[in-house]
């Protein structure tokens, strides 16, 4: 039993470790996804920033939608996969709220215009 016990003991850092690598591998890839969505359909837009908001607004789940369409293939594959999840996520009421903090009048106008009115 107590060998079971410290085999346990140092196993859990092990997964601990493990988990925050898989954390941040997925917003990593999301990142990228957010990244190529924002360039193709914000022009003018600065994406650090706009990335930041909608990567720290975004579920578990959409994080791992977004890290899955990184892997689309072609840069226009991965914005088309990324940008309804990246509408969707800028469009709450938080994410709204960090935009206005990172962005300019008129890049926040242009963000505004599209993630509300289009495409």
């Amino acid at each position: 039993m107590r060998a079971t016990s410290l085999l346990l003991f140092m196993a859990l850092p092990a997964c601990v470790a493990g988990e925050a690598v898989m954390q941040e591998t997925t917003r990593s890839l999301a990142r990228s996804a957010v990244d190529t969505a924002a360039e193709r359909y914000l022009p003018g837009v600065p994406v650090k920033p706009y990335s930041d908001c909608v990567i720290d607004n975004a579920s578990t789940s959409e994080l791992l939608a977004l890290a899955q369409a990184a892997g689309a293939g072609s840069a226009q594959e991965v914005a088309n996969r990324a940008w309804p999840t990246v509408r969707t996520v800028a469009q709450r009421p938080e994410a709204a709220q960090c935009l206005v903090r990172a962005l300019s009048g008129g890049q926040l106008r242009a963000a505004q215009g599209l993630v509300i009115g289009g495409f």
